[in-house]
């Protein structure tokens, strides 16, 4: 790993240029001359980087308050993760990594005082990655947020309010929950156990809620949440601490003592560690004619920022490429939230290793390298046949599985086995990069183990080659002989097995293993277009899923590639076109140098894929945002790569720069490739004007010549000459710390650091935005309030653009002028076929006019009688929505408490929930 890169501070680096051009007087040709070189952020011996201000590019702009909890800001620090929004005031789910089964929230702290600041015409807001601190300002206040990257805590500190005011923070759970609210002092608590009853095990969550403030009162509201009331400071600032630690069921006053402690300076170590994560990360910046590249610099800039904060456990917070750490859906979580999908962990593993932030793969490695044992005795019970260790496509965070059953039929998950194969590629390659020899020594048994089991199910055929029969290519193929990631992956990772089994004194299996490499199958092919191309495998099995197995074979395994035809006739007649946000077809282009259909994909899956306004995506394309589902990271995790990958390549040891960048973009930055090299690239419209090498080893590298044809020059940090020529490739010897500068010969450059200026508001993409660039603001009113459900309490003002649902994007689109200005108690879909006679509750102040807006399908077939008999006025007006029209009934209503019924009177029917509109006085 690189040491901290620190830029020179202004002061320092205008000192030192002024030295440097002092030493004789400039003519105006020599200014000329100068002003039009080529810029460089190379200096001596590393890339130069302002790090604060190259960031400040992707931060998360907030144009206004995120009044949805689709747009809820991410802030975590790997075990505690917090979604904050902004309804009712200010809001934030709180979630841990570690409370399995079931992964359920921590609760939800709402600060209805800072509903001045969310709802200010003067709101401002922003997310900085390189602080990991959301700072929101607006009517005089100013609030920062952070999850303490040195403790699991949430802290908010305020500024700004009103110091004779009383402020209340309410931390809450919701129905079907079964905590424990405790209040004592100045301490609120919320705690809660579970049991696994597949195993046993016990875990639990204790959210500890206190407040730095004056005349601090901790009370219980219900048996589902506790308050706090207090007055700020008298120069108007308070502090709200949230601890939510690692708990099982102890002493509740004790732990909570704990949880809330807090230092003087808490955000101190805070920054230090972020600070430090990003100096050491590798810097990229990304520009293009039509924004597109920097667009993907901020969702790359995010998924390193979404490693670092989701990488602190002992497992790895993604569950099916859904990370719950800020989810702000309470419970809902997509997937299975206590096991892994390996082929959604596979995405950030190979960013990281690009980004050299590699340390964040440690959960990764963890989940299978602490379950050896485990996964070894399920295969000694569920493959009794086989040796060694079937890896589970589908792990269980105790180590048990649903996949690697040899007496099961293959299915979705059963009966993949590359995903062994590519552990052991990612151990081989995380090793290579970093050079951690420590995890090679640590995962020997699970090399071993994989050799063993697949040695143990490999079947000799009458051609006397090795195959593999009655397993699955991925989800796509059951039942096969020959699918491709295994042909692929096996011709990968044997000779390395061979080599470490060696190594370790394992004659006999490396023999073994040797004495397979010969034997094993070619890559399958098949004719496809007219194309004779690489197939799913050598049989052919109806395909359930969207991967492209063929592609495999591209990457991860990287056996055929730019130089072959039969790469790109596979990957032209490719048969599903990046259906999901794990798809890699924009990376598999970048591995073939196709930079058209690269940019093409990588805006095309954004498009697609990333309809979260907070930068993340959903699971397929036409997602409504609103119907929740999970924030996914895989597809930010494959736009990284794929940029890294297009930069710098490392091609079976030589290193080729510029592969895949399209002519009209500019980019410099940096990617880590193995031997722990970090090689830096500088390219103008497409093409590369310097390279840098800041050596991770003591080796010999071999780089494709930038500048085909063009005599090359390599020189060390003190300008030396350590190599030249003009040949297809350039080798030089490298000096573990030494850096390294390839030019073409006679180039001279005019000193730029690398940096950039804050985004200014939210980036767009076509129709995605990262930022919020719009939310429709909720309102308070003195004449209404929401009592039941929860879920509908935040009204809005009725508008045109104003969305009708709690749960679906829809909005009005045609408003008639009676309920201009009304308040809007919105709607929720998933309860559309709800039948009761008390399902919305509300507490009118005064006497008023109400409204309800009833899907006109259900007239005669499913309307309630609560509607037709409870005196309810239909009228000639009609609500437009881009969901469907909606026919108006009014009624006028007293003071006191409204109760009105389901959205069906008959079970299992039932279309568009109804929306309903207060008048206020």
């Amino acid at each position: 790993m690189h040491p901290t890169r620190s830029l020179l501070t202004l002061t320092t680096l205008l000192t030192m240029l002024a030295a440097l051009f002092a030493t004789s007087p400039a003519t105006a040709a020599d200014r000329t001359a100068a002003a039009t070189r080529t810029t460089s952020a190379w200096l001596h011996d590393s890339l130069r980087v302002d790090t604060a201000d190259l960031l400040s590019r992707s931060d998360l702009v907030l144009a206004t308050a995120p009044w949805r909890a689709d747009q809820a800001v991410p802030l975590a620090n790997g075990e505690l993760g917090a979604g904050v929004w902004a309804a009712n005031g200010w809001t934030a789910q709180l979630n841990r990594g570690d409370t399995f089964p079931e992964l359920k929230s921590a609760g939800q702290l709402v600060l209805p005082g800072l509903y001045d600041l969310s709802s200010a015409e003067d709101y401002r807001g922003r997310l900085s990655l390189h602080d990991a601190t959301l700072t929101q300002r607006g009517n005089g206040m100013t609030v920062r947020s952070y999850v303490r990257a040195d403790a699991d805590q949430l802290v908010v500190e305020v500024e700004g309010a009103d110091p004779d005011e009383q402020q209340t923070a309410e931390l809450g759970l919701w129905q079907g929950r079964t905590p424990t609210v405790w209040a004592h002092g100045d301490t609120a608590v919320v705690a809660e156990t579970f049991t696994d009853e597949s195993n046993g095990r016990s875990t639990g969550q204790l959210a500890a809620l206190t407040a730095q403030a004056r005349d601090v009162r901790a009370e219980v509201i219900d048996d589902l949440g506790v308050r706090l009331k207090f007055r700020p400071g008298a120069d108007g600032r308070f502090r709200i601490v949230l601890g939510v630690p690692s708990w099982a069921g102890e002493d509740v006053a004790r732990s909570a003592a704990a949880a809330t402690r807090l230092p003087s300076k808490p955000q101190r170590n805070h920054l230090d560690e972020w600070h430090r994560y990003w100096e050491g990360a590798a810097p990229m910046r990304l520009d293009s004619p039509d924004g597109s590249a920097r667009y993907f610099e901020a969702l790359r800039a995010m998924q390193l920022y979404v490693a670092k904060a989701s990488s602190g456990g002992a497992v790895p917070a993604s569950h099916g490429g859904v990370t719950s750490l800020w989810s702000s859906y309470r419970d809902d979580i997509h997937w299975s939230s206590d096991a892994w999908w390996h082929f959604n962990l596979r995405q950030p593993v190979w960013a990281n290793l690009g980004a050299d932030t590699a340390d964040q793969n440690d959960p990764y490695f963890d989940l299978y390298l602490d379950r050896i044992e485990e996964m070894k005795a399920w295969t000694q019970k569920n493959w009794p046949e086989a040796e060694g260790i079937c890896v589970p496509e589908f792990l269980v965070y105790d180590g048990t599985a649903e996949a690697c059953v040899s007496a099961m039929e293959p299915s979705w998950l059963n009966r993949i086995l590359s995903t062994g194969a590519e552990l052991v590629e990612n151990v081989r390659l995380q090793a290579d990069y970093t050079g951690d020899r420590e995890l090679l020594r640590r995962a020997y048994p699970l090399l071993e183990g994989v050799a063993e089991f697949y040695l143990s199910v490999l079947e000799e055929g009458e051609d006397g080659r090795l195959h593999l029969h009655h397993v699955n290519a991925l989800e796509t193929q059951w039942d096969t002989t020959d699918p491709t990631p295994d042909v692929a992956g096996m011709r990968t990772i044997f000779p390395f097995l061979a080599e470490v089994t060696r190594e370790h004194g394992d004659v006999r299996l490396a023999e073994q293993i040797e004495a397979a490499i010969p034997r094993l199958p070619e890559l399958p092919t098949t004719v496809r277009d007219g194309k004779e191309v690489i197939a799913w495998s050598a049989t052919d099995e109806e395909d359930h899923n969207t991967q492209n197995p063929d592609l495999e074979a591209i990457w991860p395994w990287r056996v055929v590639g730019a130089e072959d035809q039969i790469a790109h006739d596979t990957f032209t007649t490719r048969v599903f076109d990046q259906t999901r946000e794990w798809a890699s077809d924009a990376q598999q282009a970048a591995w073939l140098h196709r930079a058209d259909d690269m940019v093409d994909l990588l805006e095309q899956g954004t498009s697609d894929f990333q309809v979260f306004d907070n930068g993340f995506a959903a699971h397929s394309k036409n997602h409504d945002p609103l119907r929740g589902g999970g924030f996914y990271d895989t597809w930010n995790a494959v736009v990284a790569s794929t940029v890294q990958d297009a930069l710098v390549q490392d091609d079976h040891g030589t290193v080729r720069v510029a592969p895949s960048i399209p002519e009209d973009w500019s980019v410099t930055g940096a990617v880590q490739v193995p031997g722990g090299h970090r090689v830096s690239v500088e390219v103008r419209d497409g093409e590369p004007t310097l390279v840098g090498i800041e050596a991770g080893s003591r080796d010999r590298l071999t780089m494709a010549n930038p500048w085909p044809g063009q005599r090359v020059e390599v020189r060390d940090a003190r300008g030396r000459l350590v190599e030249h020529g003009s040949g297809d490739v350039i080798r030089f010897a490298t000096t573990e710390g030494a850096s390294y500068r390839i030019t073409p010969a006679g180039a001279s450059y005019r000193f730029v650091a690398l940096g950039g200026s804050a985004a200014q508001a939210p980036l767009e993409l076509g129709s995605r935005t990262y930022g919020v660039a719009t939310s429709t603001p909720q309102v308070v009113s003195d004449t209404v309030h929401v009592l039941a459900p929860s879920k509908l309490r935040a009204m809005l003002r009725a508008q045109e653009g104003a969305p009708i649902y709690a749960d679906r994007a829809y909005v009005v689109d045609d408003l008639p002028d009676e309920l201009a200005g009304t308040i809007m108690v919105r709607g929720a879909n998933d309860d559309s076929k709800v039948v009761s006679e008390e399902y919305l509750t509300l507490e009118i102040s005064e006497p008023t006019t109400v409204w309800v807006a009833f899907d006109d399908r259900g007239e005669g077939v499913w309307w309630p009688r609560w509607l037709t008999d409870g005196g309810w006025t239909r009228t000639s007006s009609t609500l437009g929505t881009t969901d469907r029209q909606m026919v108006l009934f009014r009624k006028e209503v007293p003071a006191g408490t409204l109760t009105l019924g389901g959205n069906s009177g008959v079970s299992g029917q039932g279309g568009s929930s109804y929306v309903t509109f207060v008048q206020e006085p």
